[in-house]
């Protein structure tokens, strides 16, 4: 099962699971979780008009895929793109469910910032940004990505990171970006991506890190 009802955070997990492990989610499996995301779109607790989080959510505490805890604005920032993301890989083709998406991304289609700089106010949104617009219903999306891989890029500290940046979530994020500048990025995080995966113990997070690595250094080889 990957729809929890009492939980937002724990139904885009279960789904981002299946996605990166290459389970097949069956289609009426997905457009029933799509269809209950979708009923959390501009409620109290969202960012701007994405899917919010539960109270459940909020009671546990918010984190990022890899496991990275999130707090205030970015953590409904990020779980809402990562909603948003697996209602549209899950449900575009269901009218109901694409209206609502189209409501809760309108804001984005016209955001200045991000459409001059390729990037959001912080280094722990940006990669949800990119793994909702890249996957999502947005026009020009491969200029406006390959401006933020530019900043990314600037954003080197020449040990394999990105200052500023989430490593294991840039890490998720460029992993699906299927572009060249992202694929330049992921060689050059490679030295930092095989210390991390040697340091890495048991544990869920743990293991989504590794799975996550392990597919990024398979990729630049």
């Amino acid at each position: 099962m990957i729809l929890d009802t009492d939980s937002l955070m724990n139904t885009v997990d279960h789904i981002n699971e299946q996605f990166l492990t290459g389970k097949r989610i069956s289609p009426q499996e997905g457009l029933e979780a799509a269809r209950w995301i979708s009923t959390r779109q501009g409620k109290k607790g969202a960012y701007r008009t994405l899917y919010a989080p539960t109270q459940t959510d909020f009671g546990r505490g918010i984190h990022n895929f890899p496991g990275e805890k999130l707090t205030s604005a970015s953590a409904r920032h990020v779980l809402g793109q990562e909603a948003a993301r697996a209602v549209w890989l899950l449900g575009s083709q269901d009218p109901i469910i694409k209206a609502t998406y189209n409501q809760a991304v309108a804001w984005m289609r016209d955001h200045e910032g991000f459409q001059q700089t390729g990037t959001f106010c912080c280094g722990r949104c940006t990669p949800a940004f990119w793994r909702h617009y890249w996957a999502g219903n947005f026009k020009n999306k491969e200029a406006s990505l390959v401006r933020g891989l530019d900043t990314l890029k600037l954003s080197r500290d020449g040990k394999g990171r990105w200052g500023r940046y989430s490593f294991p979530y840039t890490i998720y994020a460029l992993l699906d970006i299927d572009l060249e500048p992202a694929l330049q990025e992921l060689k050059y995080a490679l030295p930092a991506m095989e210390r991390s995966i040697k340091a890495l113990r048991s544990g869920t997070f743990s293991n989504r890190r590794k799975m996550i690595l392990e597919k990024a250094i398979e990729k630049v080889n």
